[in-house]
């Protein structure tokens, strides 16, 4: 529970003395005790393999902790055979759109396209689209081409905008391939293309190798959909979001975790599908509540479930294939016990920080990447509180944030001049619902 104190004095300076003089004078309480059940055993993983063939897939890879405890080939499959991913080909943008973020390639997830793709300037809706607005499938651009067609980026970006940007969500190619020809202009000259970039910033440093990618007439690869990758190849990938973006064979850093977990956090209007991932329903417990997921045709899957350490991969050869199979079941099989729930809380949160100006005060924070017991953590937010008291037995929450953002304003928590001293704190939340101290 670290907290400062802010003594309401109008100078700046006397301000910054009262913080000085009691951040951190308090420690908080011992982190809950988590559990950590083993997530499969030998008879989950036959259970799995079972359901599995039985809606069609031919291909079954789990990792639990970066090591095999579940693994099944059928007919038409193979360690070494290729299947096409489908829509999990959408995933990749998602991590490809944060490495470029943290490369200064793009200034934030809230930058605005027009910027690059200035043909959009005088549309009132195209001109507004921000690149979180296009990975979430929100930016009101029509999400499909009417003859059901994949366009190259080029005509993508002609494609109107029929809703007002974060109004409407809809599924489809296109906002992929204008995200293809948002990445194309800001990679020339150094790259030929995204899937250069890709190659070169995350797949070549974790080991994994794409069996086949198609393009379109362009010449460009397709970003909704078109990889075709081996099971073993693929779920290094999975690994690496349930890593929070390091590798572990050279403890690198490839993408901040804080950048790659934006794309895990749904809307108002979606609440089940972030930036390029699908993600459980708000209080649905036939899911782990921390899951994030990309599903492709023919119930094409990967699994990343970071509080049991765990990635899953499950294929098929056919994209009609699958059409009985259902993510519930499959995961109530393969998990012992059934779906079980993260309950392992946050680390503490700590660094906290006050800017003033007037009444108004900005606070900063150090963000929280582990649980309690120093595992990688997917987080839901932050709650700030104030109190009068230094033991916050009367705190009251002010404001509090959604994902990884480690940052809030907060008009009118300073409060007058006098004599009186306010304390803050800052806790963190995760997607389960647990607070830290």
């Amino acid at each position: 529970m670290p907290f400062v104190a802010l003594r309401r004095f109008l100078s700046l300076r006397a301000l910054w003395l009262a913080l000085g003089l009691l951040a951190g004078a308090f420690a908080g309480p011992a982190a809950a005790q988590c559990t950590h059940p083993t997530p499969v055993t030998p008879a989950t993983c036959e259970a799995a393999k079972t359901y599995n063939a039985q809606t069609g897939g031919v291909s079954l890879l789990v990792w639990v902790d970066g090591r095999v405890v579940c693994e099944d080939y059928r007919s038409g499959s193979g360690p070494a055979v290729a299947h096409e991913l489908w829509s999990c080909t959408k995933s990749f943008s998602g991590a490809m759109a944060a490495a470029a973020i943290e490369d200064g390639l793009i200034s934030s997830w809230d930058e605005k396209l027009v910027g690059t793709i200035p043909e959009w300037q005088g549309d009132p809706r195209k001109s507004q689209i921000t690149l979180r607005q296009l990975l979430s499938l929100r930016s009101g651009i029509q999400a499909e081409m009417t003859d059901g067609s994949t366009p190259t980026y080029a005509v993508a970006i002609q494609v109107p905008a029929t809703h007002d940007p974060g109004t409407f969500w809809e599924y489809g190619s296109v906002p992929y391939q204008v995200f293809g020809e948002f990445m194309r202009r800001k990679l020339a000259p150094t790259y030929v293309d995204p899937l250069a970039y890709l190659q070169a910033r995350i797949f070549t440093p974790i080991g994994a190798q794409y069996a086949g990618w198609t393009r379109g007439t362009d010449a460009m690869p397709h970003l909704p959909w078109g990889s075709q990758w081996v099971p073993r190849q693929w779920i290094k990938y999975g690994e690496l979001v349930r890593l929070g973006g390091t590798w572990p064979s050279t403890g690198q850093q490839l993408i901040a975790q804080e950048l790659l977990d934006a794309a895990y956090h749904g809307s108002s209007i979606k609440p089940d599908y972030g930036m390029t991932w699908w993600l459980p329903l708000p209080g649905e417990v036939a899911k782990p509540c921390d899951a994030v997921m990309a599903f492709g045709l023919g119930s094409q899957k990967l699994y990343v479930i970071r509080s049991l350490e765990l990635v899953a991969v499950r294929q098929t050869n056919n994209p009609w294939d699958g059409l009985s199979y259902s993510d519930d079941v499959f995961l109530d099989r393969l998990l012992a016990p059934p779906n079980p729930q993260d309950d392992c809380p946050p680390a503490e949160a700590g660094g906290l920080t006050i800017a003033r100006a007037g009444s108004d005060l900005a606070f900063d924070w150090a963000p929280v990447n582990d649980d309690a017991t120093g595992k990688t953590e997917l987080l839901g937010g932050y709650e700030l509180s104030s109190a009068t008291r230094p033991d916050f037995s009367d705190a009251l929450p002010i404001a509090t944030t959604a994902g990884p953002v480690s940052a809030a304003a907060v008009p009118g928590a300073g409060g007058a001049a006098g004599a009186a001293i306010t304390y803050y704190q800052v806790r963190a939340r995760d997607k389960c619902g647990n607070f830290g101290p």
